[in-house]
């Protein structure tokens, strides 16, 4: 699966350097550069193929984030109640 991420910036120089960047995070977590397309300030993308293994985990990652925090929010909110 191809996944398209927004490389920003105001030059091409600033969008190169952020294109590093964005190479370096993202195969970290095991995507795999493909190609970038500049298509100006914050149109240009870099992208990446994806496993949909590692989609579903950081997916699910996040998900159990917020519900941790829906969780905390709910707790507080009743012991304030009482």
């Amino acid at each position: 699966m191809q996944k398209e991420i927004v490389v920003g910036g105001f030059t091409k120089e600033q969008r190169e350097q952020n294109l590093e960047k964005i190479k370096t995070k993202f195969t970290k977590r095991g995507y795999k550069f493909l190609k970038y397309i500049d298509n100006g300030t914050f149109k240009s993308v870099a992208v990446f193929d994806v496993d949909e293994k590692i989609l579903r985990k950081e997916k699910s990652r996040s998900l159990y984030i917020m519900s941790a925090f829906f969780l905390l929010l709910s707790l507080y909110l009743f012991t304030q109640s009482n």
